[in-house]
């Protein structure tokens, strides 16, 4: 009876798994959508902490992460509602419902049918190379300026009158001196997995003698 439970219940929390992904795909874009997005959380926390990532959390580990919250959940409730039921009904609700979880976990194995799939990743990589190759320790600021404007990037310019920190992130952290010339810019991009979207982030540090001496061109995740 116990290995009926946990097959029913591992079904069900696959198949409830599968049909959310499946109606965050048809409900996108939409407030509707980061709702029903609220039942991945705990799938989604454990593969953060599993891969510990602070970009792309692979959907197929989000996936099962959430299948097997969601059939532990389902275990319990049979254990506790489900004490009544015949093993052999048990057996039977299996059966019935390996075809259509097996439909749903399939369809969101397919990249294009499952939100959480990472979308234009890889063009965001290379932009973001082409950007950090633009931009080379020494070259000048009028260079540098010409650079953006070829790229319609819009810019902001700040001269610094004391030692600041200008960018303070995992990655690094840029600190500039009294004098020193900061470009900064955020350029957006189509890249995106559910929820959350990504631009580049541009900040560019001159010296007093306009000569570039360091530079951050990163992609920043940006969640809801």
């Amino acid at each position: 009876m116990t290995n009926r439970k946990v097959a029913v219940a591992v079904l069900c929390g696959a198949g409830f798994t599968a049909l959310v992904l499946l109606l965050i795909k048809l409900s996108s874009p939409s407030v509707f959508a980061l709702l029903l997005g609220l039942p991945l959380l705990p799938g989604g926390a454990i593969a953060h902490f599993l891969v510990k990532s602070q970009e792309i959390d692979p959907p197929l580990l989000v996936l099962a992460a959430n299948a097997i919250v969601y059939a532990a959940i389902a275990y319990a409730a049979l254990c506790i509602f489900g004490g009544g039921v015949a093993a052999e009904k048990m057996r039977s609700l299996a059966i019935k419902l390996v075809f259509p979880v097996a439909i749903l976990v399939g369809l969101v194995c397919v990249p294009v049918l499952n939100p959480l799939w990472p979308r234009g990743v890889m063009e965001l990589t290379q932009q973001e190379k082409d950007l950090q190759d633009a931009f080379p320790l020494g070259m000048g600021v009028d260079e540098a300026r010409t650079v953006l404007r070829s790229k319609a990037i819009r810019f902001q310019e700040q001269t610094m009158s004391s030692g600041t920190v200008v960018a303070n992130r995992p990655d690094k952290s840029i600190r500039a001196a009294a004098g020193d010339r900061v470009i900064s810019a955020r350029l957006e991009t189509q890249a995106s997995q559910f929820p959350c979207g990504y631009d580049i982030e541009i900040i560019l540090l001159f010296g007093p003698d306009e000569k570039l001496k360091d530079q951050r061109v990163r992609r920043l995740r940006l969640c809801p």
